[in-house]
């Protein structure tokens, strides 16, 4: 599926001046393809250029000595050499053709698919275009007319010197392509996958933020007036960063606030047990980061969690960021009660799957509720994570 951008409609991650920014496809997770590989995905193709032509070849080696000899030859004797290279044109025609169309629609050649390589358009990483391939090899075409061998080699050795380091080369320039290593970065061509880093992008939070005004005080500022380096949505105001003067210099310091235990439970007389808050079972979810979550009750996990109709009112959401794109919106639930600690796949995509203390993995079934044993992790696309001080 492609996507069609109108003219007056800015394209993400290309300036005013319509040049592509490096930084925002590197925060998308594309890598550039290592000249290596991009070395042996050219091998590979010129190798199927050099087999196909064996058939002209041999013709060629055997109208030499008849042309050579310059006397009158029996049309049968030239009848096999013809054929030969008649054979040979057209199956170089017939790849020719075959490397324009991949490359042009589908940004691969027989080397670039074997190879994890893939070549996109510069500014919209969507197909390169049939043309703009075609016009890479008219001027890979002249470059040999003008300097025979040196003037291609020249061509792809350009992309050494690239003053942005993404190994473009003069070919790619005029083509407008990018060559990406899709086996170790993210594949354009996957419409969701592209589409869940651009959000990523685009809402991730700023490096820096302006000073806000000061509520603090309402006189000037001064080496004793707070000024609060951020705002959250809640209102509170957050502490002044170390590094800056008015901070250090008679700043103000909050008086310490005690914590306040919470009244002694009691029991009336007439209960028949306790209530329904006091058996709540939680425990502490331990990803590989090391981050460490509170969980109670249930709790949903994955991309961009929300509830669903027979979910808890209380349940938990928990977003995670996983750096694979393995996670679907909603991909498990993880639920605490009386009876112990379960896991249930939410239909994910990826599925889920619980890794064992002795390192055995098994598959869940999507909607059933699987027990967590102690000692066991939970994987989840490319994240994982075990749980720890479980309570009833």
């Amino acid at each position: 599926m492609s996507i069609t951008m109108h003219a007056d409609e800015p394209i993400p991650g290309v300036g005013a001046d319509g040049r592509p920014d490096p930084a925002y496809a590197a925060a998308l997770g594309l890598r550039p393809a290592p000249t290596g590989r991009r070395a042996a995905a050219f091998a590979i193709d010129a190798t199927g250029w050099a087999l196909l032509s064996i058939p002209a070849v041999i013709a060629a080696v055997q109208l030499v000595p008849v042309v050579m000899a310059g006397s009158a030859t029996d049309l049968g004797t030239l009848a096999g050499p013809l054929v030969l290279s008649a054979v040979g044109q057209v199956l170089l025609t017939a790849y020719g053709l075959t490397q324009l169309g991949l490359h042009g629609r589908r940004g691969i050649t027989i080397g670039k698919a074997s190879l994890g390589l893939r070549s996109v358009n510069v500014a919209t990483f969507a197909r390169p275009g049939f043309w703009r391939v075609v016009l890479r090899v008219l001027v890979l075409w002249a470059s040999q007319v003008v300097l025979p061998i040196v003037g291609p080699a020249i061509c792809f050795a350009s992309g050494l010197w690239d003053p942005e380091g993404r190994g473009r080369s003069w070919l790619d320039r005029v083509g407008r392509c990018l060559v990406l290593d899709v086996r170790r970065g993210l594949d354009p061509f996957d419409g969701k996958a592209l589409r869940f880093a651009r959000r990523q992008v685009e809402s991730a939070p700023f490096a820096e933020r302006p000073d806000l005004p000061s509520l603090a005080s309402d006189r000037g500022i001064d080496e004793r007036t707070f000024i609060p380096a951020a705002r959250s949505s809640s209102g509170v105001v957050a502490a002044p960063p170390a590094s800056r003067p008015e901070a250090t210099v008679g700043a103000w310091t909050p008086p310490p606030v005690a914590e306040v235990a919470p009244p002694p439970a009691t029991t009336s007389p007439s209960a028949a047990g306790p209530s329904p808050t006091a058996t709540r079972a939680s425990a502490i979810l331990v990803f590989g980061d090391g981050a460490r979550v509170a969980a109670s009750g249930t709790t949903l996990i994955g991309r961009d969690p929300a509830r669903a109709d027979g979910d808890p009112e209380r349940a938990l959401l928990l977003p995670v960021a996983d750096p694979t794109m393995g996670l679907s919106k909603t991909h498990a639930a993880v639920v605490f009660d009386e009876h112990g600690v379960h896991v249930v796949d939410r239909w994910s995509s990826n599925g889920t799957a619980i890794v064992e203390a002795d390192g055995r993995s098994r598959e869940l079934e999507a909607g059933v509720p699987h027990p967590l044993h102690a000692g066991a992790s939970v994987r989840l696309g490319g994240v994982e994570f075990r749980v720890e001080e479980v309570r009833a």
